[in-house]
């Protein structure tokens, strides 16, 4: 624990301390003082305010389409492999369920490739499908970045969601059952009450994860365009640094991102003491 937590505090310090100093390779070698400038100029830098809010918008729309479709997935999943019996039952069953896992598995570079070829406007499937010829990455960046992250992640929230359904106790079910519940009135009254601890905190992990880690979508897809509709926060910190050679900016942005991260790790903590 010792070693990992050096590992970790480590680059965190020297983030801090970046913060605080100006450097430009291009302009000068040396690491000058900042003092808080760098920190203060993120308030009043129409770029990192703009991407905040793209960032934001992202994170909130994709981690609920993903909680909303995950958890309906998992309770359709669960009813499938509690009633199929037999052995071809539970074959296909787990099928089924191998097959939810296949874009999860796709690394996020060659899922947004492959996004990319079928939304394109001329020959991608997805307007062949609709009859239509929309330029989707071009029209609505945002919305299919969003539906990229989606398709991506959703299995994660499905297989969490679809271990909170199958260890709901069956005679809560069988006593429904007897007091002549519907399914409609079971869904609401049992199963969604049992997970929703789960399903808050699910939702919680994934709106970190999905604010920090939304880079090698956005990049392999629109890159950020068409203008600034899809520059999320950590493609600003990266072309700062490596674009633009100005770790001390770049620094501070980071640093931002982490505070709001962290503050998205408060909120699943607090979830997760409410829960117990």
């Amino acid at each position: 624990m010792l070693f990992v937590g050096a590992v970790m505090a480590y680059p965190l310090l020297y983030l801090g301390y970046m913060a605080l100093h100006t450097y430009r390779p291009l302009t000068s070698s040396e690491i000058e003082p900042a003092g808080l400038s760098n920190i203060t100029a993120l308030f009043t830098d129409s770029t990192v305010t703009n991407s905040l809010r793209v960032t934001l918008q992202f994170t909130v729309a994709s981690v609920v389409i993903e909680v909303v479709v995950g958890t309906a997935c998992a309770i359709l999943l669960a009813n499938v492999m509690l009633n199929l019996k037999g052995r071809f039952g539970r074959l296909f069953s787990r099928v089924v369920a191998s097959a939810f896992i296949v874009p999860f598995a796709v690394p996020a570079i060659a899922g947004a490739y492959a996004w990319r070829m079928m939304l394109d406007a001329q020959f991608g499937p997805v307007n062949e499908l609709l009859g239509t010829s929309t330029p989707w990455l071009v029209e609505h960046p945002l919305v299919s970045i969003i539906v990229i992250d989606a398709w991506k992640m959703m299995p994660f929230v499905l297989f969490v969601m679809l271990a909170a359904v199958m260890s709901i106790e069956p005679s809560q079910y069988e006593a429904a059952a007897l007091d002549g519940a519907g399914s409609v009135r079971i869904l609401f009254r049992i199963t969604l009450p049992s997970i929703l601890p789960v399903m808050l905190i699910t939702g919680a992990f994934r709106a970190v994860d999905a604010f920090t880690k939304v880079f090698d979508t956005v990049f392999a897809t629109t890159g950020g365009g068409p203008g600034d509709d899809t520059r999320v926060l950590p493609l600003v910190i990266w072309r700062t640094a490596f674009t633009h050679l100005d770790f001390g900016t770049a620094s501070a942005q980071a640093l931002l991102a982490l505070v709001i991260s962290l503050g998205f790790g408060g909120a699943l903590l607090i979830v997760q003491r409410r829960n117990r």
